[in-house]
């Protein structure tokens, strides 16, 4: 399964790079995400209120609660340039489709790009890397594939990326669902459909 090589955007330079998704270790959590994603020389000072709802949060101590019950899961990362460009956890356990209630899918959880990535978070508010979630939203994809759930992923959205996930390149929809409140944020229930899946994956593999 490991190393899945990919090739985001690398936009200074116009041109792709190639990067690696593999297992995110403690050890690779503590040291590439908790103490080096937020002290990157190209990030804003202050980052306004709210800050990041990622801003504080210890990957290693994070889990999937889904209505109540932990879901085993895999932490996956994206390493380019040497850093960790994106990161995600992808429950190993699979839940009920909302799509298609006879079918089950896995579902997606911390699925963040590396701050420095994200254009309103960055002091000269332009795009840098382009692909990184793509990227990982088609890794878990294709593992869902993989373990025999047609590619189906669910997940909660954040409210800034819900028109990110909606993208026809990406293709959730958003479920006949109550939104989740946690923290103060609402979050958006979506699913990834087999079809949406299989039109990532045409393009992958």
């Amino acid at each position: 399964m490991f190393p899945k090589i990919v090739y985001p955007f690398f936009h200074p330079d116009q041109a792709y790079v190639e990067g690696q998704i593999v297992a995110l270790t403690p050890g690779m959590a503590d040291r590439g995400i908790r103490d080096a994603w937020w002290n990157h020389e190209d990030l804003k000072a202050d980052f306004g209120h709210p800050p990041p709802i990622d801003r504080h949060w210890n990957w290693n101590e994070m889990s999937i609660d889904y209505d109540g019950v932990e879901l085993p899961s895999l932490k996956v990362a994206l390493v380019a340039n040497s850093n960790i460009e994106g990161a995600a956890m992808i429950s190993t356990m699979p839940v009920p489709s909302r799509l298609d209630p006879s079918e089950q899918g896995l579902f997606l959880e911390l699925f963040f790009t590396a701050p420095w990535y994200r254009k309103k978070l960055r002091r000269d508010g332009n795009p840098y890397m382009v692909g990184i979630g793509t990227e990982l939203l088609t890794f878990a994809a294709w593992l869902s594939r993989k373990k025999g759930y047609q590619g189906r992923l669910l997940l909660d959205s954040s409210p800034d990326e819900v028109v990110w996930y909606a993208d026809p390149k990406r293709g959730l929809q958003k479920l006949a669902k109550n939104p989740i409140l946690y923290e103060g944020v609402q979050y958006t229930p979506m699913e990834l459909s087999a079809p949406a899946a299989q039109l990532l994956l045409d393009d992958w593999e």
